[in-house]
């Protein structure tokens, strides 16, 4: 057994973490999950040939990436300011 190696957690030089807003969080996690419902609407109309739906899905898809984006450039503004 090794007696000389550090426990997890104790006298770890490093810079404190900050934790991440809630809100950020949680619209991080309902972001990823709607983007990726809407492109995979998107295959299944696309193999099914529905183009119409295929295409709104796919709208839907750049819309949430789109989003997506939008947050993680107001964390990193909101974590710089902070």
């Amino acid at each position: 057994m090794q007696e000389d190696a550090p426990e997890e957690g104790d006298d770890q030089a490093g810079p404190a973490q900050r934790q991440m807003p809630l809100g950020i969080v949680v619209a991080r996690i309902l972001v990823v999950t709607s983007m990726s419902f809407a492109a995979a609407a998107a295959i299944f109309f696309l193999v099914g040939g529905l183009w119409e739906l295929a295409l709104v899905s796919i709208a839907a898809t750049a819309i949430f990436l789109g989003l997506m984006f939008v947050i993680e450039r107001g964390a990193e503004s909101r974590a710089g300011h902070s």
